[in-house]
């Protein structure tokens, strides 16, 4: 008997089936073991960055019994057969550990579908457990422990309530919050645009007016705009260019998980969470390969079975299997997410899964079709001078003439109230020739406004995280989730919009590393590096800790009180007072543009230079000799004028004597330290 372990029943059901007798499949339900919760055995801490785990709870703890009682009679072996990537790596480690199976003998299975051809092929080719990719996952937690151990409570005290900070949910936060605090500095321009309104045999098409405004700024001149709109209709415009000639599309390439989050978040209207657990189900019931992939390119098999499929149904596909390049960082362990039978059309499925299915079915298949075919027609239009202007009009026109792969999948929109149609495919400009003079029907002046940023929606968030490489596609919705979970964001139809804790909470935490998109990022992708054994975790660990420690001394007592532009010339930042929590009543000032600088002093209430530009005060005269470098020392004087001894090569410094004052009296230390006190 062979004992082959997986994370999910539904999933243990399922390869129950396909292996039959000789196999018992038992589930884990994911993580058995996790780090300790309470007591000094919690803490991930230098040297050595020790992690004590725990079983998770009363449920898993019957759950390893089980497991324990089925592996000493799996005489055969036991396999495991967790998900095919980092946690499931760390999944399969934890339960050898608690098993008693040695990493370098455990039998380690991993397939791409829940299908019993590669279930089979998985069992008869296993491999040991990949301790890199648990090194990483290990790392990647406790990296999360320390920061959400170490700054929750400071971050609490200085909020005033209970709070947490999250590695990667601070700098997922702190888009939006600087997104909406754009918005709310945003100020609209009113600008005027004119159109000519041409007649034509497949109805009224338009071309626009080039009021040869340099970039970034707007035509404003609304008499103009209105006096010319008006004359239009005496006025010939003379083609003095026209070009009509087809455009190839080539389709999207199939889903990643960050594709298929952001994509079916729009199409279905459910968040990121349900669309991953929605795709778990499908994986489960061995519908779709692997959900959790950044490679955008298919498997040889996978491309096969997809064109097959469309050769069935005599569509038309392209030349050769398509190839995509994927982005910089992808690790492409896995093939895209496909179906694992594009024959199999999900008819079995609720009303959610199916139309996911569907989804997910139709972007794989367009994927090998042939690309879509527009006509594009572009024109300028001459009509000379008018009010000392030219009056320069130019039309383009887009019509679909072969669908492709269109005839399939549409990317959807972000569904944003108010965004314009395709304008060039409602516009049906006709062939023309080059010195032909039109007249046009009328003119039309619109008014128009500049429009202040968007806010977040989940797709647009999970693509601006993705762009900065904050945190990785199988995490995206979990950060979400977090950020609802916390109350520091929260949606209005499809917008995202932090509450006030959530904008307090990153004034709080502006002086931390981790607040950066750019520190985080540099962070997972040395994660990434530890778990292709080209990194140590110990080494990312001490690091974080060490840049984690060189803020929190500095955490604020009490809420945040003041904001200014940051005074430091090119900067462009903002700046927050923040009192120091082992000083109280000493203040200084934290940058948001933490690149450009460290933190500012605080100067008479407002924010003053940087900390490392602060000028030394100059000596008032010569002192006694320094007993360690033999060299005299300076005369200064504290606050209250009271002198004192320094030696500027060391910086060690000393009181004078009581009874003789041009002698050294007892050490000095203006920062609270061990040396003595001035009676």
């Amino acid at each position: 008997m062979k004992l082959l372990i997986v994370e999910s029943p539904t999933k243990a059901k399922h390869i129950q089936e396909f292996l039959g007798s000789g196999w018992q499949v038992k589930a884990s339900l994911g993580h058995v073991r996790d780090l300790v919760h309470t007591g000094d055995a919690s803490y991930v801490r230098p040297p050595d960055f020790k992690m004590n785990y725990c079983i998770t709870d009363d449920k898993h703890k019957e759950i390893v019994a089980g497991l324990k009682a089925a592996a000493s009679k799996a005489d055969g072996g036991v396999y495991l057969a967790t998900d095919p990537d980092r946690e499931g790596e760390a999944i399969a480690w934890h339960l050898a550990q608690v098993l008693g199976i040695k990493a370098a003998t455990a039998h380690r299975v991993t397939y791409q579908e829940v299908t019993e051809a590669a279930v089979r092929k998985a069992v008869a080719t296993p491999r040991n457990i990949n301790m890199t990719l648990v090194a990483a996952q290990e790392t990647r937690r406790a990296l999360d422990r320390i920061v959400g151990w170490e700054v929750s409570p400071p971050l609490s005290r200085s909020l005033n309530t209970k709070a947490s900070a999250g590695r990667v949910q601070t700098p997922a936060l702190r888009l939006i919050v600087e997104r909406e605090r754009a918005i709310r500095k945003f100020k609209s321009t009113t600008w005027y645009q004119v159109l000519a309104v041409m007649p034509g045999t497949n109805g009224a098409w338009r071309a626009t007016w080039q009021d040869g405004m340099p970039e970034g700024t707007y035509f404003q001149d609304k008499p103009f705009a209105d006096a010319l709109a008006a004359a239009l209709p005496s006025i010939p415009l003379t083609v003095t260019a026209a070009e009509s000639k087809p455009a190839r599309q080539a389709p999207p390439p199939p889903f990643t998980t960050s594709s298929l989050q952001m994509d079916a978040s729009r199409a279905l209207k459910i968040d990121a969470e349900q669309v991953m657990k929605l795709a778990q189900a499908l994986f489960e019931k061995g519908l779709i390969t692997y959900h959790r992939t950044d490679s955008p390119n298919l498997s040889q098999e996978g491309e096969e079975l997809l064109r097959d499929e469309a050769t069935r149904r005599k569509w038309p596909l392209s030349e050769k299997p398509r190839r995509w390049k994927a982005k910089g960082d992808a690790q492409e362990a896995h093939e895209a997410i496909r179906p694992t039978d594009p024959a199999e059309l999900g008819t079995q499925l609720d009303a959610q899964e199916k139309a996911l299915y569907g989804l997910i079915w139709k972007r794989a298949m367009a994927s090998q079709l042939i690309d879509a075919i527009y006509q594009v027609t572009t024109a300028t239009l001459d009509g000379g001078m008018f009010q000392n202007r030219a009056i320069i009009f130019k039309a383009t026109g887009r019509v679909l003439t072969s669908q492709g792969w269109r005839r399939l999948y549409t990317e959807s929109g972000d569904g944003d109230e108010g965004e314009e149609k395709d304008s060039e495919a409602s516009n049906p400009v006709p062939s023309l020739t080059k010195g032909a003079i039109l007249n046009p029907e009328r003119g039309k002046a619109i008014e128009k406004k500049t429009q202040p940023p968007k806010r977040f929606t989940q797709a647009t968030l999970i693509a601006e995280l993705e762009r900065h490489g904050v945190g990785r596609p199988s995490t995206y919705a979990s950060i979400i989730k977090v950020l609802f979970f916390r109350k520091y964001i929260e949606q209005k139809k499809q917008a995202l919009i932090p509450t006030d804790l959530g904008e307090r909470a990153i004034d709080a935490l502006l002086p931390f590393h981790f607040c950066d998109v750019d520190y985080t990022r540099e962070i997972e992708e040395t994660l990434d590096s530890i778990a292709q054994g080209q990194a140590k975790g110990r080494e990312l660990l001490a690091k974080a800790y060490a840049d984690l420690q060189e803020t929190l001394g500095a955490m604020p007592a009490g809420a945040v009180q003041e904001t200014a532009p940051c005074p430091m010339e090119g900067c462009g930042g903002s700046v927050r007072k923040l009192e120091s929590r082992k000083k109280p009543g000493t203040f200084f000032w934290a940058c948001s543009n933490r690149e450009a600088h460290g933190l500012l002093q605080d100067d008479n209430g407002q924010p003053g230079q940087p900390f490392e530009d602060r000028p030394k005060p100059a000596s008032q005269g010569e002192g006694p000799d320094c007993p360690k470098c033999k060299q005299p020392t300076g005369v200064f004087s504290t606050k209250n004028g009271k002198p004192y001894y320094r030696c500027q090569k060391c910086s060690s410094a000393w009181w004078p004597d009581k009874a003789d004052t041009d002698a050294l009296g007892e050490k000095w230390k203006p920062m609270g330290g061990k040396g003595g006190k001035r009676k």
